[in-house]
């Protein structure tokens, strides 16, 4: 039975626009990969910030949480056997070439 994994892009905070066209095509031809495996179920780029909520009063500040010099850029939905296998899909993500990382989750 197949499950569903979350894939968590992140890029370095110095990724610009420029460069995110220049990946593009990378993109393309690794969802079209995808697909053709049976693995992809969808997508979500970010490229601009959103809102930040912190703190009991629900403080609001549009920006977007960094970590470790990085930020979150995507998400992506695969279907794979296990986690090993979401994993090897995963590796497959072009901005890994570019300073990128992707954090791999099960979905309950």
């Amino acid at each position: 039975m197949m499950k569903k994994f979350v894939l968590v892009v992140r890029v370095p905070s110095a990724y610009d626009t420029e460069l995110a066209k220049k990946v593009g095509p990378a993109w393309d031809k690794t969802i079209e990969y995808w697909k053709a495996q049976g693995a992809y179920v969808e997508s979500f780029p970010f490229p601009q910030p959103g809102y930040v909520i912190s703190g009991s009063d629900g403080q609001v500040q549009k920006g977007m949480i960094g970590w470790g010099g990085q930020k979150v850029v995507s998400i992506v939905v695969l279907q794979a056997e296990n986690v090993e296998q979401a994993t090897e899909l995963a590796k497959r993500c072009p901005v890994l070439d570019h300073g990128g990382t992707v954090e791999v989750r099960e979905r309950p």
